[in-house]
């Protein structure tokens, strides 16, 4: 086996399943908040703000009440809304990452936001009785905490300089094409994921 030192994986849709965008919005989003206003937000860049930390949780929440067809709307609905984006972490994909441990070093990076973050770790509580990524991962990247997030250059470039990685040596698992653009610019090979994990790690044998 040629190894490779270093797997960096993304979180939503590699290792957390996640509600398709157009259903949740439809299904959890739309049935409480003006679809108008939402979209208005997104154009301002209010969650790419919340999700690099520039906005706190309770200011995010209480930007959504402001746009809530429900004036009563309690901060319970709203980060029950929110969170419905976040399915499920199948019981393998853990027993893989566990397995990878032995050989590699595992980095996690997921452009995420306080809330969501919150919801995961109090799941793999529920789950598996622990936070078991404190286990798996080396280090973990999370866009709040850094201020940054993917796809820009400089997320990239930080994760290599705080983990101490050799470029060369590591890999990138993403679902989405755009963000592998710039890893692969500073020499990280980079792996699309568009189907569960497991059947993408052939590449290690």
């Amino acid at each position: 086996m040629q190894k490779k030192d270093t797997l960096i994986f993304d979180l939503g849709n590699v290792i957390i399943n996640l509600k398709p965008d157009d259903i949740w919005q439809k299904h959890d989003m739309f049935t409480l908040f003006d679809a108008k206003k939402l979209q208005e937000l997104q154009s301002t860049l209010f969650f790419n703000n919340y999700e690099t930390g520039k906005i706190s949780s309770a200011d995010f929440i209480q930007q959504l009440k402001d746009v809530a067809m429900n004036v009563a709307i309690s901060d319970a609905e709203i980060k029950n809304a929110w969170n419905a984006l976040l399915l499920d972490i199948p019981m393998h994909r853990i027993e893989l990452l566990y397995q990878l441990k032995q050989t590699y070093t595992l980095i996690l990076l997921s452009n995420t936001n306080d809330i969501h973050l919150d919801f995961i770790l109090d799941y793999l509580q529920q789950h598996f009785g622990k936070n078991v990524f404190d286990e798996i991962f080396t280090h973990q990247f999370y866009s709040q905490k850094m201020g940054l997030r993917k796809p820009t250059k400089e997320i990239y470039e930080r994760v290599l300089q705080l983990a101490n990685i050799d470029a060369t040596t590591a890999y990138f698992f993403d679902d989405k094409p755009e963000n592998l653009i710039e890893p692969k610019k500073l020499g990280i090979k980079t792996v699309l994921v568009d189907k569960d994990i497991s059947e993408l790690t052939n590449f290690l044998n």
